[in-house]
């Protein structure tokens, strides 16, 4: 990093006081990547309506109804208290009510909510083979695929869980866009984790909220926080506490036990609330709500993403974000993250 900093104080600004400051990219972090090769005991057996996949230290389940993960437990009870979705929507900021994105980008909110299942698939990863009612044995990974149509956007959307002997699993989201071009605010998904897993480190941009087109002041590091401290208190509710180029994150409990989600091929985005997305968002229209409205919830929410438009600025009154810095539909929208356990 370059620092530009006063050597001399003068009546307004203080010696050594940083004026600029630039970063520059000496290498690049090696991500930690997905093992896919080691072979190791894997079993997978549905039971009733959920397939449960487990090995040494870890279980998993799906439900084959919603083709969600609603469990993921690496010996210290169920971290998922809301399944992984996709997610394309944010609380509006008021530059996105300037331009009327609320209602006219509205049909990405109602395909955040209204996904349905088409085909649900569960195999082992070392030949493809479908897993017909149990599986226990010597093997690499097993695969779990869920796709969904989006019918408010006729589009579709496909999640693949990756699963391998470690419990680490691979997260896979693409979305096969067959409708015409449109922009959606954010490309990612939404969980929530119990309250205890409140504590977060990440090594991305910050320590404070940075979004795509407002970003250079926030230098790139490893940062501590609890999730209620990544909350800005806007006195209009939206959306607020963002991250980019983030290379990993961790959410872990007072004993040091949680998850780490690391970056793959792309950087990350995210946020983490005690709230809702929806606590944020006032609808199609401002009716002016204010920080005495936001509630503090037990549970953290989590957002991971792609990415997230930016918030533009150039006016609030009419203006969108610059086109670098929206997400179109007919873009390739495709990332994936993975989880694995802290201990």
């Amino acid at each position: 990093m370059i620092s530009a900093r006063t050597i001399a104080q003068t009546d307004l600004v203080p010696a050594n006081h940083e004026l600029a400051f630039g970063e520059l990219e000496l290498n690049q972090l090696a991500l930690r990547a997905f093992n896919k090769d080691a072979i190791g005991a894997l079993a997978a057996e549905k039971n009733g309506e959920n397939i449960e996949i487990a090995g040494q230290g870890f279980a998993v389940a799906f439900n084959q109804t919603s083709g969600e993960m609603i469990t993921l437990d690496y010996g210290n009870g169920n971290l998922i208290q809301k399944a992984i979705e996709p997610n394309f929507w944010r609380a509006p900021t008021d530059n996105d009510f300037g331009f009327n994105m609320p209602e006219r980008w509205v049909s990405w909110k109602k395909a955040s909510s209204n996904q349905v299942l088409k085909s649900f698939t569960v195999s082992r990863g070392s030949n493809g083979e479908a897993l017909e009612n149990k599986f226990s044995g010597e093997t690499n990974t097993m695969e779990v695929e869920a796709v969904y149509e989006l019918p408010d956007v006729s589009e579709t959307i496909i999640l693949t869980y990756s699963i391998n002997i470690r419990g680490e699993i691979l997260i896979h989201s693409k979305m096969s866009s067959q409708a015409d071009n449109s922009q959606l605010p954010r490309f990612g998904v939404n969980f929530i984790l119990p309250k205890a897993y409140s504590n977060v480190d990440w090594y991305g941009r910050g320590p404070h909220e940075n979004y795509q087109d407002r970003k250079t002041s926030a230098r790139l590091g490893t940062y501590t926080s609890s999730v209620a401290d990544l909350y800005y208190p806007y006195i209009r509710p939206q959306e607020n506490g963002y991250k980019t180029e983030v290379r990993w994150m961790s959410f872990t409990d007072e004993s040091g036990n949680g998850i780490r989600i690391s970056a793959q091929d792309d950087l990350l985005g995210f946020s983490a609330h005690h709230q809702y997305n929806d606590d944020f968002d006032e609808g199609p229209t401002k009716i002016n709500r204010h920080t005495t409205d936001i509630v503090k919830r037990d549970f953290v929410n989590v957002n991971v993403d792609y990415k997230q438009m930016g918030v533009g600025g150039d006016n609030s009154w009419g203006l969108q974000p610059h086109e670098q810095y929206k997400i179109n539909s007919k873009d390739k929208l495709e990332y994936q993250f993975l989880i694995s356990p802290v201990k």
